[in-house]
Order: structure tokens, then C-alpha cells, then sequence
């Protein structure tokens, strides 16, 4: 799971017919020129600037945006973009999850009863999951709730209509059962993430220290060491093998769940795409 994904709080295209200025600006720094983004530009002579003054950087953001923002029209009727490019950032998350539980959990096989046919079967000795994936991976969806947030906030905009546009209300209902899905998923997922911890915390070689330490020390010395290792590898080895077993189902559960959540986020956003409309004093085609 990637780290540096993240959800985007803030995504707002806007059209500025009289705009000539070329800024690109980060938080670290900013450029302006005369080049524009095209390859005409790149035959030609320009002059930018580049600067890493964070003084400045913080002027163009707040005032110079901030002034060009206001003389421009909305790109798009309602503009809920961020919540398309949040479900962008979290199918793959989803997916590279359920990827994980798979390849942890599962090994592909083929012998005389698949007629050599590579089927995957599940790994009865051993699992590769670990605890940080499986806390991270929570940690992460714990946001998920926030994904859509800006549709609520375009709702709120009608709220002294007495009938909402009937996009805006399609808006509404796709908002109200996302929350409803986020909130089930989260509930499901958690659980299952709970009960998957015990093997995923499981150390063989750490386990079976800790019992010649504390039962079998005062027995296992000198000649008997050997001894009371095999004896207590075999006792931790068949409780690990004890755990993988009775997780099976959950593992199963927990990659179900997410096949489930990303075929519905699949969907949702094609669903935001049809509603997703470009402001019509920009697009004058009536198409």
C-alpha cells in the first residue's frame, strides 16, 4: 500500500478567458513565463523565472490566484471533480489491499489431480501477511468517509430550494448511499482485519524461545536441548499451522469485501462521470 497516497481536499478548474499567465506553483516552489504548455513552445524563444522564496511563493498563492480565481468561470457546473479524483486514488488502494491478502494467502499449483492445470491453492504452512499491513490498510480507509464530502457541500448550496435540480438531487442519493456502503465496508473489513491479527502476530522462532525459557528451562540444558527445541518447534509450528487454518474463511471474507468495494467505487464514479458537466458558459454547444 502506498504511503503517499492520499485524498485530495481542494480541486477547482477554472476558465479564465483573458488569462495570459503561465504559473506553475508548489509548496517548495514557483515558476511564471511567457512559455505555453505545447510543443509550439518548445521551437520557440521564452523567458520564466524560477523561485524557491516561500514569501513569494505565499503572495502568488493568496493574492494572485486568489484574483484570477475571482475574474474566471467555474470549469464545470458542479464542480464535485475532487470526489472523482478521491475514488481514483482509493480503487487502486483497494486493490493493491485485496492483491496483497491474495498473494499472502494463496500459491499457484498444478499436479495429476489439476491435470496440470495451474489452479491457486491456499497456503495450508504458511502465510506472508503481516500486522502493519493489515493496521495501515484500516488506518488508511479511515478516511474514506471524507471521499465524496464535497457533493454534501454542493447539496447544502440548494438548501433553502423547495425542490432540488434533479442532478443535484441524483447528487444527493449517490452521496446518502455512499455513506451507508463506506459505513457497512468499514464495520465488515475492521472486523475481519481483527480476527486475521492473531496469525499475523504469530512468530514461530520467537514463540518457541520464549517456551524453553519459561517451561521447559530448568529441563532444556546441555544434552537435552536439542531435544526440547524439536519439541517445541513442533508444538509452535502446529499452532501456527492451527491459525492459518481457521483464518481461511476470513481471508476469503476480507477478499470478497474488497471485491465488493471496488466493483461500487468502479461504478460510482462512472456514475459521477454522467452527472459531471462542463458550465454551459464555457461549453456553448448544447451538447
Amino acid at each position: 500500500m502506498s504511503k503517499s497516497t492520499k485524498l485530495f481536499n481542494e480541486i477547482n478548474p477554472y476558465f479564465a478567458f483573458d488569462n495570459h499567465a503561465k504559473v506553475v506553483l508548489t509548496d517548495n516552489m514557483v515558476y511564471w513565463g511567457s512559455s505555453n504548455f505545447s510543443d509550439e513552445s518548445s521551437q520557440n524563444i521564452e523567458c520564466g523565472t524560477l523561485s524557491t522564496d516561500k514569501e513569494l511563493i505565499k503572495y502568488m498563492r493568496e493574492t494572485l490566484f486568489t484574483n484570477i480565481q475571482d475574474k474566471s468561470i467555474p470549469y464545470y457546473k458542479n464542480n464535485f471533480a475532487v470526489a472523482i479524483s478521491n475514488l481514483e486514488s482509493l480503487i487502486p488502494v483497494c486493490k493493491e489491499a485485496r492483491d496483497n491478502l491474495f498473494e499472502s494467502s494463496f500459491e499457484p499449483w498444478a499436479d495429476y489431480d489439476t491435470d496440470f492445470e495451474e489452479k491457486w491453492i491456499f497456503r495450508k504452512s504458511e502465510n506472508c501477511l503481516t500486522i502493519s499491513f493489515l493496521r495501515n490498510f484500516i488506518s488508511f480507509i479511515m478516511g474514506f468517509d471524507e471521499a465524496l464530502n464535497v457533493i454534501d457541500k454542493i447539496v447544502d448550496e440548494y438548501w433553502d430550494f423547495e425542490e432540488l435540480p434533479e442532478e443535484v438531487e441524483q447528487l444527493s442519493g449517490l452521496y446518502d448511499e455512499y455513506k451507508k456502503v463506506y459505513e457497512d465496508f468499514f464495520t465488515d473489513i475492521s472486523s475481519l482485519f481483527d480476527a486475521l491479527e492473531p496469525m499475523a502476530t504469530y512468530d514461530v522462532s520467537s514463540e518457541a524461545c520464549r517456551r524453553i525459557s519459561n517451561e521447559y528451562g530448568m529441563e532444556a540444558y546441555d544434552e537435552y536441548l536439542d531435544d526440547y527445541t524439536d519439541k517445541v518447534m513442533d508444538e509452535t509450528l502446529s499452532e501456527y499451522e492451527e491459525l492459518i487454518e481457521n483464518s481461511e474463511q476470513t481471508l476469503r471474507d476480507s477478499i470478497e469485501r474488497l471485491d465488493s468495494i471496488i466493483k461500487y467505487f468502479e461504478q460510482l464514479k462512472i456514475n459521477l462521470y454522467k452527472l459531471l458537466k462542463v458550465n454551459t458558459k464555457i461549453d456553448n454547444t448544447n451538447i
